[in-house]
Formats: C-alpha cells, sequence, structure tokens
C-alpha cells in the first residue's frame, strides 16, 4: 500500500473513483478538489489538477458515467450541490451547474450508475430529504430538473430534534442500485412458481425498458429504506418501499451492491453505523401472486409501506434479511464500499482500518484483509 501526499490544508472528507478507475477525486475541508491520476506501470498517482469548488467544507463526491463526458458532482456544507465539467481530460474544472434546493448543509451526492436511467443524480443533506436531479438534455448539462424530493423519515427526524443533524450527531447517506435490473413481475408474472433459476428467461432477451428499474437506498439517521420508481395512478413517481431495520444508531454510510456477483438472483445492501457494526442486507425480490406470511402480517425484517395501493400499482417488493453483520472496528464506521462486482465489501472506522469481506460459500462473509497506514498485528489480519 502506497501513501498519497494530497496536499490538502484540511481534513479529507471523501475520496471517488471515475469509471475506469484511472481517476481519483479527493475533498476537503480546505474546499478545495483535487484530482489525481494513476501513473502506469506503477501504483503511484500524479496530481492532474486542484480547485476550490464550495465556500464551506465540502462532503461528498461522485462521477458520472463516462458517456457524459468527465462529470463531476459535489455537495458542501454551503447548501449546495454542483456540478463540474472538465474541459480537458481532467487539468481543468468548470462549473456549469449549482443546485440549491436545500435547506441545509448536503451530506452525500451520487450519480445513477445504469445507463439505462438517463443522467441523473440524487443528493440529501441534514433537512432529511432526498432529492433526484434530472438533466433532460445531455447537450446542455447547466439546466438540471428537480425530480423529486421528499423527507425520508419525518418523525425519526423531529425525534432526534432537527438542531441535532446540523453536526456531527447526525448524518444521512445514499446510493443508488448499480445494476439498474431485478426480478421484476414482468419478469415472472406468467412463469410456473415452481420453476428454479436455471428455468427463467435470460436476461439479455428483454430490453432496457423492460427491465430498467431505478431505485435507490437511503439513511436519515438511524432509518434506511428503499426508494423504487413505480407507476402509480398513472405516474411514475418513487416511493418509499421497504426498510432495512435493526440500526440501533446513527447509519453513516450506505452501498449498494452490483448483483452481478450473485447472478442477478437477489441485491446486496451495506450499511455502516456509529454503533461500531456493518451491516449486510440481503433484498430477494417477491414473485407476484407469492406474498409471504411475514410480509401479510408485517413481520420485523419485512416491512411493507404500501398498504393503499391504486389499480396500477407495482407488485414487484422485497423481502429483506439481515445476511451478516460484524464488530471487527470495535469503534465507529464511517464508510462502506463495494467492488464492481459486488463480490468483496471494504469498510473503514475509528480504529484506522480499512477491512475486506467476502462471501463464503455459506452465504456469510468472511474477513479476507486489512489495510492500515501502521503496521497491523498479525493475529488482527487472520481474524
Amino acid at each position: 500500500m502506497n501513501a498519497l501526499a494530497t496536499g490538502h490544508e484540511d481534513l479529507i472528507h471523501d475520496i471517488a473513483y471515475d469509471h475506469y478507475g484511472r481517476l481519483l477525486a479527493t475533498c476537503s475541508s480546505d474546499q478545495y478538489i483535487k484530482l489525481f491520476t494513476r501513473v502506469s506501470p506503477s501504483a503511484d498517482w500524479s496530481l492532474l489538477s486542484s480547485f476550490k469548488a464550495h465556500d464551506a467544507n465540502i462532503f461528498s463526491l461522485s462521477f458520472a458515467l463516462p458517456q457524459y463526458g468527465l462529470l463531476l458532482a459535489s455537495c458542501s456544507e454551503d447548501q449546495t450541490v454542483r456540478v463540474h465539467r472538465s474541459i480537458d481530460d481532467g487539468r481543468t474544472f468548470v462549473k456549469i451547474a449549482t443546485l440549491s434546493d436545500s435547506s441545509g448543509p448536503v451530506h452525500q451526492v451520487a450519480f445513477t450508475k445504469f445507463g439505462g436511467h438517463g443522467l441523473k443524480l440524487a443528493c440529501i443533506g441534514t433537512d432529511g430529504v432526498v432529492r433526484v436531479y434530472h438533466a433532460a438534455d445531455p447537450t446542455d448539462l447547466r439546466q438540471w430538473h428537480l425530480a423529486f424530493e421528499k423527507v425520508v423519515d419525518k418523525a425519526g427526524l423531529l425525534a432526534n430534534g432537527v438542531a441535532a443533524a446540523k453536526d456531527l450527531q447526525g448524518d444521512f447517506a445514499i446510493d443508488w442500485c448499480p445494476s439498474g435490473t431485478v426480478r421484476a413481475p414482468w419478469f415472472t408474472s406468467n412463469l410456473d412458481s415452481a420453476m428454479d433459476d436455471s428455468e427463467l428467461p435470460r436476461v439479455d432477451r428483454l430490453t432496457i425498458e423492460e427491465l430498467a428499474v431505478e431505485q435507490f437506498v437511503a439513511s436519515s439517521m438511524s432509518k434506511v429504506f428503499v426508494f423504487r420508481k413505480r407507476l402509480n395512478g398513472g405516474i411514475y413517481e418513487y416511493e418509499r418501499t421497504e426498510e432495512l431495520p435493526g440500526h440501533t444508531d446513527i447509519v453513516r454510510d450506505v452501498a449498494w451492491a452490483s448483483n452481478a456477483g450473485v447472478g442477478g438472483r437477489y441485491e446486496l445492501i451495506a450499511t455502516a453505523s456509529r454503533d461500531g457494526w456493518v451491516r449486510i442486507f440481503k433484498l430477494t425480490t417477491r414473485r407476484i401472486g407469492e406474498p409471504t406470511a411475514e410480509y401479510r402480517n408485517g413481520a420485523a425484517g419485512t416491512v411493507s409501506l404500501n398498504e393503499d395501493k391504486g389499480d396500477d400499482y407495482d407488485e414487484f417488493a422485497y423481502d429483506v434479511e439481515l445476511l451478516d453483520q460484524f464488530d471487527h472496528h470495535k469503534s465507529e464506521v464511517w464508510k462502506v464500499s463495494w467492488n464492481v462486482a459486488g463480490t468483496i465489501l471494504s469498510s473503514s472506522g475509528d480504529d484506522g482500518r480499512v477491512r475486506f469481506w467476502r462471501a463464503a460459500y455459506t452465504g456469510k462473509f468472511v474477513g479476507v484483509g486489512v489495510a492500515s497506514a501502521e503496521q497491523i498485528p498479525q493475529d488482527e489480519v487472520d481474524e
């Protein structure tokens, strides 16, 4: 592991890689964004650009998919999300849009990860509102439409005190589903429910429009919910659907894995919490006509928030299961992140360690490595 001297003059809050892993962006309380390029064949990083992006602490960064050019979104304590575009392969960035609908500091921003969804970004901040913006015309990225906004958990936000959310005692996070496809109702509605996975239609025979299901996971304080775009009353809109239960303290980060690593059979979402736990949830699509007893009874772990369904309401839903959890950091956990295939999870905490986890044949996760700037005791590596 090589150290990277970023040159930031204050705390670094986030890093982000571009789609190909060749560029690395960092943001800091010094109000600057710095961009580094990987030097081949070594593993070193070289400073490519540095620019003042906000007028306060910068909390989060996100690269857009490469088909839209080199776009970087950032959010800040100055209550704005800003979109920056490079005019020369990363050496110079120009601010092309400022989104200022938030009534408080913005904690996290994320571009969509699936091309079939178009150019969209979501953000969430201390007002507890998740917002989705859409650039309807990719040729004019100065114009962004506020397509959706909703308080994630109003009762919880008020119960914890909105004022408490303005500092490190509150946190909010968001991440898009990277796969963009699920075992949706049209995929299984006319099939024999006894069919196993090998007998289901091949995904590549369906069109992008048939497969593209927009969904994201958002956390507000200690509550975590899935939002999904559904047809309701003749209008497509994002709705709060399943809850990921069991969090006993503020959730610092959420990460939705690509389902490619599990053959599209289910989704995995990881959370990082102030209570010291990393949790991994398994979301399995429920087929039409097969509501589970737990779903009907509203049992813990499978929460339905949509009992009043319209005639055109989509019956697709997830069964939510806490697949695994671990507290090896023995301290507050701040970040979780999946590899591109959705097979390895990394987590970082106040113990100064980055820990790596991989699913075993049992479905549970096992530690496969620990990284630190300090010398790590062998017994910690082997735990």
